[in-house]
């Protein structure tokens, strides 16, 4: 960002100090301010002219495109694009989650889990869709694995996959995809 030079500040100071004493504070407010708004205007003009959505000029990678799938969700489930940012970090052909998930419940932080993963997942391809396998490491990782229950806990909310199969990825429902706006949200605010 522009920063403003000392002759640009010191030609502030002179002209503010050429008006009457009663009148130069006033002045000074004045031709500062008015000078950090054309600055401000010039860089977002200038943003504009080259196209670059506001979301990749404040990304880290500035080549990353959102698949249109991903923006599709965004849309419909009125998830900004920016609240992905707060969740991973993106770089090269790579994404790794920076969100920290609030729940004690293993059984509720494996369902999160799970909806952020195909999230991160869709990233790169445009399928909400994760592997099991994928899944049940990172629970472990995350020390929210439980053994006993995994399987059946995938079974009781059915509701957010497609299908429930050992052999297949888990592909996320409607359902699924819009328990999944709602922790973005939640995972935003907390973050905020």
């Amino acid at each position: 960002m522009h920063t403003m030079t000392k002759e640009e500040l010191q030609s502030i100071v002179e002209l503010a100090n050429s008006v009457p004493e009663e009148y130069r504070q006033k002045c000074f407010e004045l031709l500062l301010n008015h000078t950090l708004i054309s600055t401000v205007k010039t860089i977002e003009k200038t943003q504009e002219e080259t196209h670059v959505p506001k979301l990749l000029q404040d990304s880290p990678d500035q080549s990353f495109i959102l698949p249109i799938d991903v923006k599709a969700f965004l849309s419909q489930y009125s998830v900004s694009e920016a609240a992905l940012w707060k969740l991973f970090l993106i770089e090269g052909g790579q994404a790794r989650p920076i969100y920290k998930l609030r729940t004690t419940e293993k059984s509720r932080a494996q369902i999160q889990h799970a909806l952020l993963m195909s999230l991160e997942a869709a990233l790169f391809t445009g399928e909400f869709r994760i592997d099991i396998e994928a899944l049940r490491s990172r629970c472990k990782d995350q020390k929210c694995y439980d053994p006993a229950n995994f399987s059946a806990n995938i079974k009781s909310n059915s509701s957010l996959f497609k299908s429930v199969s050992t052999d297949q990825p888990l592909s996320l429902s409607p359902d699924g995809k819009s328990e999944l706006a709602d922790i973005i949200e939640e995972l935003t605010k907390l973050n905020n």
